[in-house]
């Protein structure tokens, strides 16, 4: 058995929330906002600070869970394998049920002024608004053009809040909430999304 805590990731989305939010409302370190994130355990008073805080229960929180039924995020963070590393992403590998994931993860943190742009060309651009005196300027590059993989299902997760991301539920490119119309189809999604994300394919 394993505590998992997508229950609360759902509850901070639902609540329009965010970390820090949690943070504040209850006095909880980083440190132990880590923890949650790797669905590692914490003491009770954190859970019963985190249930004041948000005026739920427990069960609202966190359950126990058997392997078979880890969230997919949950098999990333239990059982995900680096398997290689570029100046622009980490590539992640792992299987949950009997299906196979690769998960590429932006090295970057996106922050306010962020869009990722996933366009008909089968890549992903990393846009940012950079200071130029009065004026500035949007900067863009590419971010991925990722392997499309048969067997295979394909997640660019972007770290940090992204202002945006655009051309989801288009063409190859699907939101965590889409479903994929055929095998190829990639998934772009904030880590956020990613803490809840369950396929539809």
């Amino acid at each position: 058995m394993y505590i998992e805590y997508a229950k609360l990731w759902k509850l901070l989305i639902d609540k329009g929330m965010s970390k820090t939010d949690l943070l504040e409302l209850t006095g909880i370190s980083s440190r132990v906002l880590a923890k949650l994130s790797k669905n590692q355990t914490v003491t009770t008073d954190t859970i019963a600070r985190i249930c004041t805080a948000l005026d739920c229960d427990v069960s609202d929180v966190m359950e126990c869970v058997t392997e078979e039924r880890l969230s997919v995020y949950g098999h990333y963070k239990k059982y995900g394998k680096t398997v290689e590393k570029t100046e622009l992403y980490t590539t992640v590998q792992f299987t949950a049920g009997e299906q196979a994931y690769t998960v590429y993860v932006s090295n970057a943190t996106a922050k306010r002024g962020t869009t990722i742009r996933c366009e008909k060309d089968q890549t992903v651009y990393w846009e940012q608004m950079q200071p130029n005196g009065p004026f500035p300027i949007r900067a863009r590059s590419v971010l991925i053009k990722p392997k499309r993989e048969k067997g295979r299902t394909t997640i660019i997760l972007i770290k940090g809040k992204p202002s945006a991301i655009s051309g989801l539920d288009e063409g190859i490119f699907v939101s965590s909430r889409g479903t994929r119309r055929r095998d190829g189809d990639v998934y772009v999604m904030s880590e956020a999304a990613f803490k809840v994300f369950v396929p539809k394919n």
